[in-house]
């Protein structure tokens, strides 16, 4: 590979990497004014750990489920690491298991809090659908709506 290919192959991984900064900047707008609806703290968007809780709960799951699916992933993670240095392979195959369990719960803890979500805000599962496959534009649609409500008991 010659540098010209090279300069190709940067420029457009610099285009890639700009376009998910736009998006991700975009759902955290969206995901904003979705908080301010229900009455959660717009700023606890930008924070990984607590978004994921905030929107679970928002969501209409317990904080039990909240926990697993926001701190579930990263205790596995701290785990492999703390188990890899030990060199003991069992320990690591359990780490393995662990993780793929979790990463199981965080997927369905998501799909299912796309329609919940939807649900709470007054719309059918086609809007569930639609969050799920699009949920930077969707969380815009309803952090912006006037015609989208949080209903917290629905």
């Amino acid at each position: 590979m010659n540098y010209s290919d090279l300069a190709v192959v940067y420029g457009v991984l610099s285009i890639v990497w700009l376009f998910a900064i736009a998006i991700g900047v975009f759902q955290i707008i969206g995901v904003w004014k979705m908080y301010k609806k229900a009455g959660i703290p717009g700023w606890h968007s930008l924070i990984p750990v607590l978004n994921i809780y905030d929107w679970l709960r928002m969501a209409g799951f317990n904080a039990v489920w909240s926990l697993i699916g926001s701190v579930g992933t990263i205790l596995g993670i701290i785990f492999i690491a703390v188990e890899s240095a030990s060199n003991n392979e069992n320990a690591m195959a359990v780490s393995a298991v662990l993780m793929f369990i979790l990463g199981i719960i965080a997927v369905v803890l998501q799909i299912m809090s796309c329609f919940k979500i939807a649900k709470r805000f007054g719309q059918g599962i086609g809007i569930g659908f639609l969050f799920l496959l699009f949920a930077p534009i969707m969380c815009m649609v309803a952090g912006f709506s006037k015609d989208w409500t949080y209903h917290p008991k629905m």
